[in-house]
């Protein structure tokens, strides 16, 4: 690449466990506008220097350096990336997007001076403007939607850009071969951005309403989205299709049933052929008519349901518009039409009671046959669950990690003792529960797409597997409960034997998810080479 052509290159830093579609969003942008693009993966925290370095020696150097600060519980990661960059002596413009950075733009800048400015909201323009600014040498006031340090070492904004037409935006970059699973090719995809629910934690509904007017969720066109997923079948061989969305469906039952058939005519019109789907909903969208169709129509093998709690209290607080027979119906509807579904419960938040989590735990075991993950309420930047939390003096720390207590002692070692026994189970990608989740979406893909092939067997022994496991997970959590009123020194000895026992039961599972995985990975499966596709996307 020739000086004048690295003038106009730019380095786009972030995480990629999959196709990270923000990134790839803008650098489709950058590459229509005439600039070029390399993408460098930061999963780790040890690979920060290395990543740094790689960028400041190179020659030359790209005009600009653009980091993903889309997750704040890896806020520390990028900004010591950033640190490190400038350390080992990278001198041009650096600049942040995300859901975090945009919602805690101010903060950012002030304390990490090696940051030079912020995107705001959906950055696929605010990039293509910044890189012409630092060409022109012109100011940086003339481009919309940005936050940066004036010559004063003030922060300072423009005005928010206008959201970007999604249809008129190119097709994500996808460079590189696409992920397999089972021989099949994988692609991640956006059918809109936004979600219209008002969920009080959740940040990324946050940046969207502070967007546009307060426009939550904006929708591809339906022949958009098929003619895309058209061109990856064609091209990458894609015939798995994960929905990125925050929530695949528009308000209005009646409006999401008839974007599913109108987006299956457009597949069937297009000879897209058999695929399958992962989508997320939230449980009041979903009916039985809803279910079959998503079955039928799309191939739907998986759906994330929107799930966190089924108290009723917890919800009108933290799902306005759900309620505990929203989630009900919606899982009955899904199993009944045979839709493999997950979901993340939120057992603790800023208002936890005993008899809310009881509540929570009879629920979790009326479906023991759903893998369920758990966690707690985070206090994410701009949230109302944040504002509510610094409003009533609860949250402690600061922009970069908030936290807080739960209401009593006695519920504060309730959530200790359950984040510190089920640590190993839960959380990580090489959790029991996550493998588990991962065998039954495999499983799911072989029944769908290879159904001959099916060994009856295996699903039986994956639906008692995670039974086994949930089962064994509400008995853990009630014990915990029954020593809520036992300090630490007392119970140390009934902690230690429970936690011995999970990680016998992870370890038995674990083995038999292994077996059963490797028993699916034995099978041939049908896939094409993918032909090469070009950079620019029609």
């Amino acid at each position: 690449m020739d000086a004048d052509a690295r003038g106009r290159h730019v380095t786009l830093v972030g995480p990629e466990i999959e196709e990270n579609l923000g990134l790839r969003y803008v650098a489709a942008s950058l590459e229509r506008a005439g600039h070029t693009t390399d993408l460098v993966v930061l999963q780790h925290e040890a690979e920060v220097v290395a990543r740094a370095r790689a960028i400041a020696e190179a020659s030359p150097k790209p005009l600009l350096v653009a980091v993903s600060l889309a997750f704040q519980s890896r806020a520390h990661d990028y900004l010591a990336f950033v640190v490190a960059l400038r350390e080992l002596g990278y001198a041009g413009h650096v600049t942040a997007g995300g859901h975090f950075a945009s919602c805690a733009a101010t903060e950012v800048l002030e304390d990490f001076p090696e940051l030079d400015s912020v995107c705001l909201y959906e950055a696929d323009h605010v990039v293509v403007e910044l890189v012409a600014a630092l060409e022109r040498g012109s100011p940086l006031s003339h481009v919309p939607g940005l936050v940066w340090r004036n010559q004063d070492g003030r922060v300072t904004r423009t005005e928010p850009a206008a959201p970007p037409d999604l249809d008129a935006l190119p097709w994500p970059d996808r460079r590189g071969p696409p992920q397999r699973c089972l021989g099949h090719a994988v692609a991640p995809i956006a059918a809109g951005r936004g979600c219209f629910g008002r969920c009080a934690f959740c940040c990324i509904a946050t940046m969207h309403a502070s967007q546009g007017g307060g426009q939550r969720q904006r929708l591809r066109s339906v022949a958009s989205v098929a003619d895309e997923m058209a061109w990856l079948r064609k091209h990458r061989d894609v015939d798995v299709f994960v929905f990125n969305d925050d929530n695949f469906f528009p308000p209005g039952r009646d409006r999401a049933l008839a974007r599913v058939h109108a987006l299956g005519d457009a597949l069937d019109a297009r000879n897209v052929g058999r695929i399958a789907a992962v989508l997320r909903a939230r449980p009041p969208d979903v009916t039985p008519e809803l279910a079959r169709a998503i079955r039928d129509r799309l191939g739907c093998i998986r759906v994330f349901l929107g799930i966190d709690t089924n108290t009723a209290a917890g919800l009108a607080k933290l799902r306005p518009g759900v309620s505990p027979a929203h989630n009900e119906a919606a899982i009955a509807a899904l199993r009944e039409a045979g839709v493999y579904t997950t979901c993340n419960m939120l057992l603790f938040d800023l208002d936890t009671t005993l008899d809310g989590l009881r509540e929570n735990l009879a629920f979790m075991g009326r479906h023991v046959d759903m893998p369920m993950n758990f966690g707690r309420v985070e206090l994410y930047a701009g949230t109302p669950v944040l504002s509510d939390a610094l409003a009533r003096g609860r949250a402690r720390g600061d922009y970069l990690r908030w936290d807080y207590d739960q209401p009593t002692p006695d519920l504060q070692r309730v959530y200790e003792r359950t984040m510190r026994c089920f640590a190993p189970r839960n959380f990580g990608l090489g959790s029991v529960v996550n493998r588990l989740m991962g065998m039954r979406f495999r499983l799911e893909l072989i029944r769908h797409l290879h159904g001959d092939r099916l060994v009856p067997a295996w699903k039986e022994r994956a639906g008692t597997l995670t039974q086994e496991l949930m089962s064994d997970t509400l008995t853990c959590l009630d014990q915990i409960m029954d020593l809520v009123d036992v300090d630490d020194d007392r119970c140390a000895a009934e902690l230690a034997s429970l936690a011995s026992h999970m990680r016998s039961v992870d370890a038995s599972i674990a083995d038999t998810v292994t077996t059963l995985d490797l028993a699916m990975r034995s099978l041939p499966h049908e896939s094409r080479d993918a032909t090469p596709h070009p950079q620019a996307h029609p």
